[in-house]
């Protein structure tokens, strides 16, 4: 199918000529002088080690962007038609877990690594997988380069379907984009961000299909929604407050400027579905807007989430934002009132981790506008609320680690001791290192973890150095 790469490189060609990056390998250059060199030589090898060269160059230099996604999508294609198509897929999913951390990843560049990915899956036998990967991506090809290249794609996929004996019927693209939601959605309650954000991209629909916009807007809100939970779970805070601001704009009947409180579309007041949607896009944006530091953001979302809490939990939830918004502007006993709050509201409802966590959060703030004495009670009652709320949460490892690791850089911030906090460093640095083990197949969530503990290892290491000193 050389007819395919030569179609997909210079679509990308053409969708990629702006890009200019200085002091450093241009990707559509580099697809360029690929491009000339096959058309020259007739060499895929030659392609083949241009892009390798390339990618590991960038990779060494921590240049490897998402642009250079290019570069895969091409490597992939040539791999395949020289006979690997195993190593071109993996070349595709790489290419497609790069893109996927863009600010805004490139939808035409993300459909076309899945056209490479599904000629590689078909050439490996999968063909219910290269089905499936092509089925919603040839609705794209219809709406970015017309219904020719929609028909050759979807024919393409019957002839699959013939060689696995499966007919020649193609799934529903509207059928085969829930099932996909869905498994992003148990992909990231499993602790697999990476798989739910390749999972929840391919899910996305796009416009213009015949199918009914409300239908699509849901769908693509959900599966912003489940990108920026998994953004946020990785530490990219950043990353997550653009996907869910994509989910936010879907459910909202004009333009948000971000800062205030919009008019929300009438199906998300109205329908049990949207309102719950409503209420996880708003109620995560505003967790993910305090992380950054985008306080008015914050402040506008939680006003939004606020008219959702229809659930214990939910309540909980959002007065630990609210504290938490009042908690990173200084406001420390506002913070604790709210907290206080927060702890009363689980407690009434049975939530003995929230109800502890809320202690603990409580703690915090009370230390933080206090004179942070090494050996005064506020150390002493935040210490002791920590030990109980870990002891409560022991059955969930990450916020046991956090509550453990957020008391000691805490206290040693506060006090700029160590003695004091180091039993529980202990405890925590043994909890990380079992996490790690837990997630050594997940590279994104394990990475994102070593990044938000690498400040509480600096000060373990510290503590032990000075604790062993004396």
């Amino acid at each position: 199918m050389k007819t395919v790469l030569r179609f997909i490189a210079a679509s990308l060609l053409s969708l990629q000529a702006n890009i200019a990056l200085a002091e450093r390998v241009d990707p559509s250059a580099l697809a360029e002088k690929a491009a000339e060199a096959y058309r020259k030589n007739d060499s895929y090898p030659e392609v083949r080690g241009m892009f390798s060269e390339a990618l590991r160059d960038a990779r060494r230099r921590g240049e490897l962007t998402p642009d250079f996604a290019i570069i895969y999508a091409m490597y992939a294609d040539t791999t395949r038609f020289d006979g690997n198509p195993a190593f071109a897929l993996q070349l595709a999913d790489e290419g497609l877990s790069l893109l996927l951390g863009a600010q805004q990843p490139d939808a035409d560049m993300k459909n076309s690594l899945l056209v490479s990915r599904a000629y590689a899956l078909a050439d490996l036998g999968r063909y219910k997988e290269a089905i499936e990967t092509v089925t919603i991506t040839a609705l794209w090809m219809g709406e970015r380069f017309g219904e020719a290249q929609r028909k050759q794609l979807e024919d393409q996929a019957r002839s699959w379907a013939k060689n696995a004996d499966a007919g020649q019927a193609l799934p529903s693209a509207a059928e085969l984009a829930l099932d996909l939601a869905g498994k992003a959605d148990q992909a990231l309650a499993a602790g697999n961000t990476e798989l739910a954000l390749t999972l929840a991209s391919r899910a996305m629909l796009p416009g213009d299909t015949g199918l009914a916009r409300d239908d699509v807007d849901f769908q693509n809100a959900h599966c912003q929604s489940i990108s920026g939970t998994a953004y946020a779970f990785e530490g990219r805070n950043a990353l997550a407050v653009t996907a869910l601001r994509r989910a936010a704009d879907l459910l909202v009947a004009s333009p948000w400027d971000g800062q205030s409180k919009p008019k929300l579309r009438d199906l998300a007041l109205t329908d049990a579905g949207w309102r719950r949607l409503t209420w996880s896009v708003f109620s995560r944006l505003a967790a993910a807007a305090v992380a950054t530091g985008d306080r008015k953001a914050a402040a506008a979302a939680i006003d939004i989430a606020s008219d959702f809490a229809a659930t214990p939990e939910q309540r909980f939830a959002l007065l630990s934002q609210q504290a938490g918004l009042a908690f990173t502007s200084g406001d420390y006993r506002r913070a604790e009132e709210t907290f206080r709050k927060s702890e009363a509201d689980a407690a009434l409802s049975g939530d003995a981790v929230n109800a502890a966590l809320s202690r603990f959060y409580v703690a915090i703030a009370v230390l933080a506008r206090g004179d942070g004495a090494p050996d005064g009670p506020a150390v002493r009652d935040l210490l002791q609320a920590a030990t109980a709320a870990a002891d409560v949460a022991r059955d969930d490892p990450q916020v046991t680690e956090y509550v453990l690791a957020t008391t000691v850089r805490m206290i040693v911030t506060k006090t700029s001791g160590y003695e004091a906090a180091m039993p529980l460093a202990r405890r925590a640095y043994d909890i990380f290192r079992q996490r790690q083990t837990a997630m050594a197949n997940y590279d994104a969530g394990q990475e994102a973890s070593r990044r938000d503990g690498r400040r509480f290892l600096e000060i373990f290491i510290a503590g032990q150095y000075e604790t062993d000193a004396k």
